[in-house]
């Protein structure tokens, strides 16, 4: 094993330490810490196992290996974005009902008071 592959290693783990660390400290919700614990096996086993990126580039027609790698990073982070986008439209609207129903209980109040003078 060369010293890359150690280095990789220990980033890979540290990486996942980091993870399960924020999980603990109820940092991250669990929808979007399955995702980056997945990322952080997923470096570990390929920088453990280093012929799988290897043949998995090959096996998919890239020349090099590192191509692979990148396009696979940004497949991932396209994902992300996706995700992230899809829980703010999600909190969009709830904040937008939130809205509505302060508002009326904001208005019910005022009523409720001219009724009491």
């Amino acid at each position: 094993m060369d010293i890359f592959s150690i280095v990789m290693i220990l980033v890979a783990l540290f990486f996942l330490y980091f993870i399960i660390r924020s999980i603990n400290k109820n940092k991250f919700s669990m929808e979007n810490a399955g995702i980056w614990l997945t990322v952080g096996i997923i470096l570990l086993i390929f920088s453990i196992f280093t012929p799988i990126p290897t043949w998995l580039s090959q096996l998919f027609g890239f020349q090099l290996t590192s191509n692979f790698l990148l396009f696979l990073a940004v497949i991932f982070l396209l994902l992300i974005v996706f995700m992230q986008s899809l829980q703010l439209s999600k909190q969009k609207d709830q904040i937008n009902i939130i809205i509505q129903e302060l508002s009326l209980l904001k208005s019910k109040r005022k009523e409720s008071a001219k009724d009491d003078d």
